[in-house]
C-alpha cells in the first residue's frame, strides 16, 4: 500500500511539472485521432514556399493530390484558369430548367430571377490554364520540385464543385 501511495505521489508530481500529460495532442477527448487533412497540410507547405508563391501569386486551384504523411506527396494545381458554370432552376410550375454554361455565375442567377425561378443547384468546373505537379517532402514540410505538365492526370479531372441550396420556405 505504501508503494502504491508513493507511486501516485510520484505520478502526480510529474503531471504538475508538465512532464506527464493525461492525453497526447494527437488524441481528441473522444479517443479519436485529431489530424489535419492532407490538403490542409499541403496548402500550408505551399504557402511557405517562395518559389510556389512566385509562380501562383496566391491564385491557384488544387486539382488533386496523392498525400503521403511519411514521405513524398504529389499535388496537382491549375493556375490562370477560368470557371464555367451551369445552374438548375425550379420554375414556378415545378419544372426544372438548366441555365448555362456561362463564365459568370452572377449572370445565371440574374437569368433565374428574370424567369421567376429559384436556383436549386449549381455546377462549376474550371477550364483552361496551366497545370503543374508539385512534389513535396511531407515530413520536412518543403517543396522539392515544381514541374509544368501538359495535362492533369485523368483522375484529377473528375473534381466538380456542386452546391445544393435548400428552399427557405
Amino acid at each position: 500500500m505504501i508503494i502504491g501511495l508513493l507511486s501516485a505521489i510520484f505520478l502526480l508530481s510529474l503531471y504538475e511539472s508538465s512532464d506527464l500529460h493525461w492525453s497526447t495532442s494527437d488524441i481528441d477527448n473522444h479517443g479519436g485521432i485529431n489530424r489535419r487533412s492532407g490538403w490542409e497540410v499541403l496548402t500550408e507547405i505551399y504557402t511557405n514556399d517562395s518559389d510556389f508563391q512566385n509562380l501562383t501569386k496566391g491564385n491557384y486551384s488544387g486539382a488533386g493530390a496523392i498525400f503521403n504523411e511519411a514521405g513524398e506527396s504529389i499535388g496537382y494545381i491549375r493556375i490562370n484558369g477560368s470557371y464555367i458554370h451551369k445552374t438548375t432552376v425550379e420554375m414556378q410550375n415545378g419544372t426544372l430548367k438548366t441555365l448555362g454554361p456561362d463564365n459568370s455565375l452572377e449572370n445565371l442567377y440574374r437569368e433565374a430571377d428574370s424567369l421567376n425561378g429559384s436556383v436549386t443547384s449549381t455546377y462549376s468546373q474550371m477550364t483552361g490554364g496551366e497545370f503543374y505537379m508539385i512534389t513535396v517532402d511531407t515530413p520536412n514540410g518543403t517543396v522539392i520540385s515544381i514541374e509544368k505538365v501538359d495535362e492533369l492526370p485523368e483522375w484529377t479531372t473528375e473534381t466538380v464543385i456542386k452546391e445544393v441550396l435548400e428552399d427557405d420556405t
